[in-house]
């Protein structure tokens, strides 16, 4: 769902010929700068890195976020309070949750770190998942809490049985980043909800739904937000780092009930700033960029799994921004061989390293990532 806000209610004011200008000759006086994240000259030889190690998003951001930012750029000089608000508000209306349900912050990680201070303590433990995200386990253990991880099932998807056999007395959290990262499977939305339903009261289901407008069926088919709703023990978190390609400007929130969310305040790490906001109000508003970024999305990711499909290399099942797959070769060397062809790819994922996780790039570049990554297989006797 999405909901159409006038120029009132967003907190953005008439464009200013001022801004305009202004951006104008900035971008006149900086020729490299380009408003597509990458490109990729016809001249292998003359072409720069491929950076399809980051999962950020290469088919650029929305124009009318572009056009926010311009206007804003006269008040920068100003806090961000009305701004922040008209935020939290565009993020409420869409989500269909009360404004005081909403955390907005500087990308989805501080939500997954502020969850994990304000439950971590020492003899209490998370339940994850191995290989998955560890931003959130890292943050819990840091500050004194024990982390128990529970491997993926055969098609390296979440093993809902195992987890729930791990939970202990001592449990007050459970993580599930869903789609998974760094392997891109989904949780049965179904299975999900009753999962959560049927934990304890007192331990709160932390669902990290970066990558899910991504998958089959998108928000409305696998989102947990009707849990939030319902007043479940439920912390979710959502970025406009991948499908919006914010990622530079680090624009985040948080979705749980306000108890939950006066547990998380004194380990607030600030909002998003000034320019994030308007462009993060404006990129709800621009529904057609939103579903190019995801046709785009998943066009490209088809393109990768038809060749890799075609060369018999095993994948989990994407549903998120990257492919994750096996190449056999030790990680690090993997690494090594493609960057020295200008393709950067993904880091290790303990305990899986002969596996690779690629980022889905535009079409160009991720031709030249498979040509590149055929050669490389090949030389190794992998395919």
């Amino acid at each position: 769902m999405s909901t159409k806000l006038d120029s009132n209610e967003s907190g953005l004011r008439p464009f200013s010929k001022l801004a305009s200008l202004f951006v104008a000759a900035t971008l006149a006086a900086a020729p490299h700068v380009s408003f597509a994240q990458h490109e990729v000259d016809d001249d292998a030889g003359d072409r720069g890195p491929i950076k399809i190690n980051g999962n950020e998003n290469a088919f650029g951001y929305s124009q009318m976020a572009m056009m926010a930012i311009m206007q804003e750029l006269p008040d920068i000089n100003r806090y961000a309070w009305e701004e922040t608000k008209a935020l939290i508000d565009a993020i409420a209306a869409r989500e269909l949750v009360p404004a005081d349900y909403v955390v907005p912050t500087a990308g989805s990680g501080p939500v997954l770190q502020m969850a994990a201070m304000a439950y971590a303590a020492p003899g209490k433990n998370v339940v994850s998942v191995e290989p998955g995200y560890t931003q959130l386990v890292r943050t819990f253990e840091a500050f004194g809490g024990d982390v128990k991880t529970v491997p993926l099932n055969d098609k390296l998807e979440y093993d809902l049985e195992a987890l729930k056999g791990a939970i202990d007395e001592d449990t007050v959290m459970v993580y599930l980043c869903n789609p998974n990262n760094p392997t891109g499977t989904t949780v049965d939305p179904d299975a999900l909800k009753s999962f959560i339903k049927e934990l304890p009261e007192d331990i709160v289901a932390f669902v990290d739904e970066a990558y899910l407008e991504l998958a089959d069926g998108g928000l409305e088919k696998n989102s947990m937000i009707g849990l939030v709703r319902e007043g479940e023990n439920i912390i979710l978190a959502r970025t406009f780092s991948k499908v919006y390609g914010m990622a530079g400007l680090r624009v985040g929130y948080g979705i749980m009930k306000p108890d939950t969310k006066s547990k998380l305040r004194k380990f607030s790490m600030g909002g998003p700033n000034k320019l994030g906001c308007v462009a993060g109000v404006a990129s709800l508003q621009d529904t057609m960029f939103f579903e190019e970024s995801v046709n785009s999305y998943r066009t490209v990711r088809k393109m990768v799994t038809d060749k890799l499909d075609e060369l018999g290399v095993e994948y989990a099942e994407p549903q998120g921004s990257f492919v994750f797959m096996k190449t056999g070769i030790p990680i690090e060397k993997f690494q090594e061989m493609m960057e020295a062809e200008q393709v950067l790819v993904g880091r290790p994922f303990p305990p899986m390293l002969d596996w690779c996780r690629v980022s889905i790039g535009t079409e160009e570049e991720m031709s030249t990532f498979l040509s590149v990554f055929e050669s490389v297989m090949r030389s190794q006797g992998k395919i």
